[in-house]
C-alpha cells in the first residue's frame, strides 16, 4: 500500500499538480476492492487505505467505518484497539518485530508427586492446571479473557498484578538479595486444601460443578466427588459468580440477584452509543432491530466515554461525573 502512495505522489510531482492527502486516499480507495463483512467473524478490521481508520463487522448489519478516537493513534488489528504507533507492528506502526526461534514443546503436564492445588499452564497464560488426588489433571480457563494465571496467588488475575512472562510486573529485589515476589514454577502450585473452610454448604447429593455462595456474590463453592468442599473467591475484584455460565463475570453480564444484567436495554432507543452508568471506561452500542446492546471498552490508556460526543475521550474534555471538564 505504501508503494501505491509513493507512486501516486511521484505522478503528482511529475505532472506538476500537487495532490492532497484526501485526494491520495480517494485515489487509493478507487483502486482497492471495497471492504465487505461477508464471510468475516464479528470483529474490527484494518482499513488498508488509512491506518487511523478501521471497519467493524456486526452480524446482520452494514459495515461500520470508524476512526480512532485519539489523534495520533493508529489501529492495531492484533489487539483490536487504537494505540500509539510505537506500540503497533508495521505497516501502520513502528513496533519492532521480534525474531523468535521455535522451541521444543514442553512435556505433558502430570499431577504425579504434586500436592492438590493449582499450577501454571506453560503453554497458555489464560489457563491453569488443577490437581485433585485420585483424578487426572483438570485444565481450566480463566473466567475472563483479560485475566492470566498468577502463580504467586494461585488464581487468575490482571496482567498488571502478575510477575513473570504472563504478567506486566517486574520482580523486585530486596536488600538481602532475595526476590520480593516469590514466584512458582510448574511444579510449585497453590495448595487448595489450605483455602478450604468449614461452612454450612454441603456437596452431598450434588453433581460435580460450581455453586453460588448465597451469602457472598464474589465467592462460590466447587464440588468434586469424594473431596471436601472448595470455597473459592472470584479472581478479579468487582466480578461476581454466574452459576448459569459457571464463571465469574462483570455484574452487567450476570442476572440478578448478584448481577445487573437486563437493566440496560436498547428497546425504544435509537441506534448509537450510550454511556455505561456503572463504568466510565465502557459504553453500550445499540443497533437497528436489536434490543440487546453490545458492550464495548474504551481504548486503553485512560479514555472515558463522552455521552455528548458519543465517543471515548480524555477525561479533561468530558463533563462530570466521568470527566472533570468544568466549562
Amino acid at each position: 500500500m505504501l508503494r501505491v502512495l509513493v507512486v501516486l505522489t511521484l505522478v503528482s510531482l511529475a505532472v506538476g499538480t500537487p495532490i492532497s492527502k484526501d485526494q491520495l486516499l480517494a485515489e487509493l480507495r478507487s483502486i482497492i476492492e471495497p471492504f465487505s463483512c461477508a464471510g468475516r467473524a464479528q470483529a474490527m478490521y484494518s482499513d488498508p487505505a488509512d491506518c487511523t481508520m478501521f471497519y467493524e463487522c456486526v452480524d446482520g448489519h452494514p459495515v461500520y467505518h470508524r476512526s480512532c478516537a485519539l489523534t495520533g493513534t493508529v489501529f492495531d488489528q492484533g489487539d483490536q484497539i487504537c494505540d500509539w504507533p510505537e506500540n503497533v507492528p508495521p505497516p501502520c506502526g513502528t513496533e519492532p518485530v521480534p525474531v523468535t526461534t521455535e522451541a521444543p514443546p514442553p512435556p505433558p503436564f502430570t499431577c504425579d508427586d504434586k500436592p492438590a492445588g493449582t499450577y501454571p499452564d506453560v503453554t497458555n497464560c489464560r489457563a491453569y492446571w488443577e490437581c485433585v488426588p485420585g483424578h487426572p489433571p483438570y485444565n481450566r480457563p480463566c473466567a475472563l479473557q483479560e485475566l492470566v494465571y498468577n502463580p504467586d496467588k494461585g488464581v487468575c488475575d490482571w496482567p498488571r498484578d502478575v510477575v513473570g512472562p504472563c504478567g506486566e510486573l517486574q520482580r523486585k529485589r530486596t536488600l538481602n538479595g532475595t526476590d520480593e515476589n516469590s514466584g512458582t514454577d510448574e511444579n510449585s502450585g497453590t495448595n487448595e486444601n489450605s483455602g478450604t473452610e468449614e461452612t454450612g454448604f454441603s456437596c452431598a447429593g450434588r453433581t460435580d460443578g460450581l455453586y453460588s455462595d448465597p451469602d457472598n456474590c464474589a465467592m462460590y463453592y466447587e464440588c468434586v466427588a469424594n473431596h471436601p468442599v472448595y470455597h473459592r473467591p472470584c479472581a478479579n475484584h468487582g466480578t461476581v459468580f454466574d452459576e448459569a455460565d459457571q464463571i465469574c463475570d462483570w455484574p452487567a453480564n450476570v442476572a440478578p440477584p448478584c448481577g445487573t444484567e437486563g437493566i440496560f436495554t436498547c428497546a425504544g432507543k435509537a441506534p448509537g452509543s450510550y454511556a455505561d452508568p456503572s463504568d466510565c471506561a465502557k459504553f453500550y452500542q445499540c443497533v437497528v432491530d436489536h434490543a440487546d446492546p453490545y458492550h464495548f471498552d474504551c481504548p486503553a490508556g485512560g479514555l472515558v466515554f463522552d455521552p455528548e460526543k458519543k465517543i471515548c475521550e480524555w477525561p479533561w474534555t468530558v463533563a462530570q461525573p466521568c470527566g472533570y471538564k468544568t466549562d
